[in-house]
């Protein structure tokens, strides 16, 4: 098991040149609602470790009825409001302070990534020989940021760039170590500072949930393309966990439906119904090349995709 020296050595000559500091980072810890929960407390404390451990002080943007739950345990947090209010508030942060902004969920418990070579032959098989035989890495979350903050900046391009969306990444050994086209997570992710005011990406407040979607296209317009690690996991809760944007969603699925309508509004090449989850979409950027984001139904999407092309 490695650490983030030996992921730095990951990095090529020009990448490592980009090495930033871990004061480059402004770092936003997105929740709410769950500093008085037993579960929710030691996940907290988890996530403000780590970052601690690593010399990082992040800023927690928490809902207003919370916040003095949430500064008696000694964070520094502030008022972010709603979902993509608080997103938006600490890109806007981030950008006044002149640095790269680094969004976090409060319920990350572990950093991974995996160094080895990309399987030879078809198949998951094949992938998942080759994902046991890399070298893995449990690494800290400052260095993640750092890591794919160098890449986003060697690659002068894009500004967005986050993990593989599983916990696992074995199915993506059968593909490129980096997705340029592809969803990025909103639960750990990277956004290079910007020159200009103008260049900065905000997350559309009219949407409640499958935000990051939205804001991957966003990006991808914008500035041509992101960067996904295909090599780098979190181990998340993801839509498990009591509080925040969970209690958004309903046993019906309406809030989801809301707001899969207003993806396909904006993006209606880019996005198409996820044949075997229900409520859930697949990202399919025009263009880019397959990788299996979700118990294979990016295949499935592709051929759904294509059917109504010719339609």
């Amino acid at each position: 098991v490695g650490s983030d020296k030996e992921l730095f050595q990951v990095l090529t000559p020009k990448e490592k040149q980009c090495l930033p500091p871990a004061s480059d980072l402004w770092v936003g810890i997105i929740s709410a609602r769950r500093a008085t929960k037993p579960q929710g407390l030691k996940d907290l404390i988890i996530v403000q470790a780590a970052f601690r451990a690593s010399g990082v002080e992040p800023v927690w943007y928490v809902d207003e009825p919370s916040l003095d739950a949430y500064k008696k345990l000694g964070l520094n947090a502030k008022v972010g409001g709603k979902l993509t209010h608080a997103r938006n508030m600490a890109l806007k942060d981030a950008a006044k302070a002149g640095k790269a902004c680094v969004q976090v969920s409060d319920d990350i418990s572990r950093w991974e990534y995996r160094h080895g070579p990309r399987a030879t032959e078809k198949g998951d098989e094949a992938a998942n020989r080759a994902h046991d035989a890399a070298e893995r890495y449990v690494i800290s979350p400052v260095g993640a940021a750092r890591f794919a903050l160098a890449k986003l900046r060697a690659k002068n391009g894009p500004k967005l760039a986050g993990v593989y969306p599983l916990g696992s990444c074995s199915r993506a050994f059968g593909h490129a170590e980096e997705g340029r086209n592809h969803f990025i997570l909103g639960d750990f992710f990277v956004v290079d500072s910007c020159d200009k005011k103008s260049d900065l990406v905000l997350f559309d407040e009219e949407m409640t949930l499958k935000e990051d979607y939205d804001f991957t296209c966003s990006h991808i317009s914008k500035y041509g393309s992101v960067l996904r690690l295909n090599r780098m996991t979190i181990a998340a809760k993801h839509a498990t966990n009591p509080g925040g944007a969970v209690e958004q969603r309903d046993k019906k699925g309406k809030e989801e439906e809301k707001n899969i309508d207003i993806l396909v509004r904006k993006w209606p090449r880019a996005f198409h119904r996820n044949p075997t989850r229900k409520h859930e979409v697949v990202l399919r950027w025009p263009g880019s090349e397959v990788q299996p984001d979700a118990d294979g139904a990016d295949e499935e999407a592709t051929k759904a995709a294509k059917k109504a092309k010719k339609a």
